[in-house]
């Protein structure tokens, strides 16, 4: 495997350590919360960054953009609580408990990705976390966590064993793609509440 190098000891060290070719990888939610809780910072900090912004990719009605974060500390926090309440919205799935056991959640495999937006044009009037609108410079680098490849949905009556390709890691009976989205921005607004 090919790994990408960002110049950045602390980063590069963390992605060969966790066989990362990239700053991120597909991965079990619970894996999720600790390599962004851990890579969260050092990504802000290699990008050289003044803001940052949460993306959650769920499906067909399921998208979710945060507001920009000025804060490295608040970004971090408020994607690991995104993480983490979508994984509780996902742990009462029945259905999935009865086939995979407890620990059923842990099975669903998500995509994470750190990456960079520029705002090449200044703008006057920007959201930001707490409501406010505030203007952004133009050249402004934006630093980004990207979270996709959400489960897929299907009515708990046509879920079973054998049926679907993949379902111990793909498919949930719990949360369809606007309840997953919605999970998430629960859990992006905890963190901001909590501040």
């Amino acid at each position: 495997m090919g790994y990408i190098t960002y110049g950045h000891t602390e980063l590069d060290t963390y992605l060969r350590t966790h066989n990362m070719s990239r700053a991120g990888t597909l991965c079990h939610l619970k894996d999720m919360h600790t390599h962004v809780l851990e890579l969260a910072p050092l990504w802000w900090e290699h990008t050289g960054a003044t803001l940052g912004a949460l993306r959650f990719t769920g499906g067909f009605m399921g998208n979710a953009l945060s507001d920009l974060f000025d804060d490295d500390d608040l970004f971090t926090s408020c994607a690991v609580s995104g993480i983490d309440h979508l994984r509780a919205g996902l742990v009462p799935d029945r259905a999935r408990r009865t086939l995979y056991g407890d620990d059923h959640a842990d099975r669903l495999l998500l995509n994470f990705q750190f990456d960079t937006f520029h705002i090449a044009d200044a703008n006057d009037s920007c959201r930001f976390f707490d409501g406010s609108r505030r203007p952004v410079a133009a050249d402004t680098t934006v630093t980004m966590l990207h979270i996709n490849d959400s489960p897929s949905w299907v009515h708990p009556s046509g879920f079973g064993p054998g049926d679907l390709p993949g379902a111990e890691t793909r498919i949930t009976t719990v949360l369809t793609a606007l309840d997953q989205k919605t999970a998430v921005l629960n859990g992006w607004r905890a963190a901001i509440d909590a501040r």
